[in-house]
């Protein structure tokens, strides 16, 4: 049996860093593919570095373009390297363009899919990434989910075989960084434990939207106002653009009270930065879940999310775009109890699924 990992961007990257690894373990004929979605060091080298990982068997080259673009390429390159390896079965993650187009390709040519992070709804769809992850469940012959829920939201769609409820990967790479011992992230950045929230704003809803980019905005200059706490912000690359394109961004870098970190930090320093956050302000799903299982809360700066477990263990509040409701929801995360035990499970979950696939 041969087996193709494929990821493209940052989060699968993190995500399958421990899972590409313990494929090439159990035998290097298996193939890493990597798609090149995202192709800056910053956004995808330094996890790639993080995580120790071999060079990738394949590098697509993609880049950025459209969503139907961007898929499309992936098809068409897949198609020829899959049947050229003659892969039994493709292993993708999550709801990127390159999980898509991976996944059809493999579809298209009667190869197993094999789904990580299956199961997952935001129930929005008009977010392009619900659109992906249905489309992949869909395709999918082997399904992994993280969580109840997520087994519970594939069954109500009908799909009830070869669904595998495994744990979150990210536990993996959680457990990963924070047992390497490179350098001292606080004291590289002057930051102290406690006195600072960690922002990150990258979603295509609010990056794509100015005027709920600049409500958010409008929020983080009033936090800096009403608390003492440092705002620090892990700069996208997109979100840059954008602000420089509105002429917002050095609003930002000359406010005393605001770290900007551009380029954004590596998952090492960015799993650092949360763990030793008051409060963690985000629109990613990853930095949920990672924020849930390093104890530190959580504010969504979105209307939905496909993590409600953050939600229902009290790791996690949605406050959407609007200024108010982002103070109001940093207000009441500062007098809450930090009390939960995330639903993620506890590390090995990357070798479970590695397990399950090779012998079935």
């Amino acid at each position: 049996m041969k087996v193709a990992v494929i990821v493209g961007t940052r989060p699968e990257l993190i995500k399958m860093g421990v899972l590409i690894k313990e494929v090439k373990k159990r035998n290097s004929h298996h193939l890493f593919i990597h798609s090149g979605q995202h192709y800056d060091y910053h956004m995808d080298g330094m996890v790639t570095d993080s995580f120790k990982l071999p060079p990738p068997d394949y590098h697509l080259g993609i880049g950025s373009g459209s969503h139907a673009a961007t898929t499309a390429a992936i098809m068409q390159q897949l198609e020829s390297i899959l049947l050229k390896e003659k892969v039994d079965k493709v292993i993708v993650h999550g709801d990127t363009n390159t999980t898509l187009g991976a996944s059809l390709a493999a579809a298209k040519l009667n190869i197993e899919v094999a789904h990580v992070e299956a199961g997952l709804r935001s129930n929005d769809r008009s977010m392009p990434e619900e659109v992906n992850r249905i489309l992949v469940d869909h395709a999918s012959s082997h399904l992994f989910c993280p969580t109840k829920a997520a087994v519970t939201n594939l069954q109500a769609e009908g799909i009830t075989e070869n669904v595998h409820l495994v744990g979150q990967t990210i536990v993996d790479a959680v457990s990963t960084i924070l047992s390497a011992d490179l350098y001292a992230v606080l004291d590289k950045f002057k930051l102290v434990k406690d006195g600072y929230f960690f922002l990150t704003v990258h979603r295509q809803e609010n990056t794509d939207n100015i005027d709920r980019l600049r409500s958010i905005l409008s929020a983080v200059t009033n936090l800096t106002q009403l608390y003492p706490h440092k705002i620090v912000i892990a700069m996208h690359p997109r979100t840059k653009k954008v602000l420089q394109q509105n002429d917002m961004f050095d609003t930002l870098a000359i406010n005393s009270s605001i770290l900007l970190l551009d380029p954004p930090p590596n998952f090492y320093e960015t799993i650092h930065l949360q763990k030793h956050a008051k409060l963690v302000l985000t629109d990613s799903g990853g930095l949920q879940e990672e924020s849930c299982i390093l104890g530190t809360a959580c504010i969504t700066l979105r209307e939905n999310t496909e993590r409600p477990e953050t939600l229902q263990c009290g790791a996690n509040r949605l406050a959407g775009y609007k200024t108010n409701i982002i103070l109001e929801a940093v207000a009441t995360s500062l007098n809450a109890p930090v009390s939960w035990v995330h639903p993620y499970g506890t590390f090995g979950v990357s070798s479970t699924i590695v397990d399950i696939l090779l012998e079935s």
